[in-house]
């Protein structure tokens, strides 16, 4: 059984669309800039990866929850090139969503005497967020289930890997699978101001996130809807296009820290050899590799040594690539997103340049594409990322081939 994606429906700092987001990647134009949707007035902080259309920032209201508004629009593009709601009946549509959470019912935080640290999450942020979602579901009759995944970082990810294995056990028809996160808040901004997780480059904020590089000082922030098909090939009609094949899924939790990587790399390492193992593959076998590249302090000296756990000395000669410098961090949503890059790749057989990348970090040398695309035969990619709390996952995805 090979379970494929057979279309893209994309929100984003790359545009609004699956071919506009080719077309993105393919000139290499930075999508982050000073924030437009949020007053960042007395912000040490005002870069972000906005949601874009013809390179212009979409705005919308303050009151308007950003990141199901423009999910409902990728679904809409989506339906629009698989046809999925006449191909499939509603008992056999699943939707597998990743998600943020950034919802914080303030008054009601402070509202009821004693403030219960608990309440502000647990009033404010999964009720809220499942409550949209599961309304979302029940307008386009996804009656076989709707899953809701909000472990940060990884979110999208688990929201695939799921959908991937439940279609291999025939428990689903078709999986509409990916993410959705906002993170243009005042409250994600003050968080992530808190943690230190925020770039201090001094330079303009197209440039400040620099994943892999020597001089990663932190991440910028973004957002994303995106949602894509996934189905067994056998289901899919003649003439229906197939972007790429699902073969391995893996994930690891390590509980290291909130916020910090297990620095040996050891737990995501587990994750990577999980999804070889479940794709039947050898490390050798991995043609480049689609990292979670946050551009923060501590992010590419773990993947590094996680990597090389894997792949030995071997990592030194694998390409990888960054989305984020060109795009932000869209936290809940960044694998869905970054999924655009693995099919880019696929589809063109090239590497991109990662965005902003441009002297190596002393404990990270990996070989990072810099200036024009490298053009090499890409049969296989491991697409990882990972998340606060531990959480590391790895998704292998293979170029389609009849």
């Amino acid at each position: 059984m090979a379970i494929v994606i057979t279309g893209i429906g994309a929100r984003s700092p790359l545009g609004c669309s699956f071919e506009e987001s080719m077309d993105t990647l393919r000139t290499g134009r930075r999508c982050v800039d000073d924030i437009q949707n949020l007053d960042t007035t007395g912000y040490s902080v005002k870069a972000a990866g906005e949601i874009r259309h013809h390179g212009e920032v979409v705005r919308t209201s303050a009151e308007l929850d950003r990141k199901v508004y423009f999910f409902e629009q990728a679904l809409e593009e989506l339906s629009a090139k698989t046809n999925f709601r006449q191909r499939y009946r509603p008992e056999e549509l699943m939707l597998n969503v990743g998600g943020g959470v950034d919802y914080f019912d303030i008054e009601g935080f402070f509202s009821g005497g004693d403030p219960n640290p608990g309440q502000i999450l647990a009033s404010g942020c999964y009720h809220r967020m499942g409550a949209e979602f599961r309304e979302l579901a029940g307008r386009w009759h996804f009656d076989a289930g709707c899953h809701l995944f909000a472990s940060a970082c990884t979110a999208s990810a688990h929201a695939i890997g799921l959908a991937w294995r439940l279609l291999r056990r025939g428990l689903a028809g078709a999986v509409v699978a990916g993410g959705a996160d906002s993170m243009i808040s005042h409250p994600s901004f003050l968080g992530f101001s808190a943690l230190g997780a925020l770039s201090t480059s001094p330079d303009p904020s197209p440039r400040k996130c620099k994943p892999f590089d020597k001089r990663s000082s932190g991440t910028v922030l973004g957002e994303a809807s995106v949602a894509m098909l996934m189905e067994d090939a056998a289901h899919v009609p003649a003439g229906q296009e197939i972007l790429a094949e699902i073969v391995g899924y893996g994930c690891s939790m390590d509980a290291y820290s909130v916020t910090d990587p297990e620095p040996s790399g050891a737990s995501a390492a587990e994750a990577v050899r999980a999804a070889l193992d479940e794709a039947g593959l050898r490390p050798d076998q991995i043609d480049c590799i689609h990292l979670h590249g946050t551009g923060t302090v501590k992010c590419a000296p773990v993947e590094y040594n996680c990597l090389q756990r894997v792949f030995g000395e071997r990592i030194r000669e694998i390409p990888v690539y960054s989305m984020k410098g060109q795009v932000g961090h869209s936290i809940g949503a960044c694998t869905a997103v970054e999924m655009l890059g693995v099919m880019y790749s696929l589809q063109q057989q090239v590497v991109l340049p990662t965005v902003n990348f441009e002297t190596p970090h002393p404990e990270a040398p990996f070989r990072v594409v810099q200036g024009a695309p490298l053009r090499m035969p890409i049969r296989y990619i491991l697409k990882m990322n990972s998340a606060f709390g531990g959480h590391n996952t790895a998704i292998i995805i293979k170029k389609w081939e009849r």
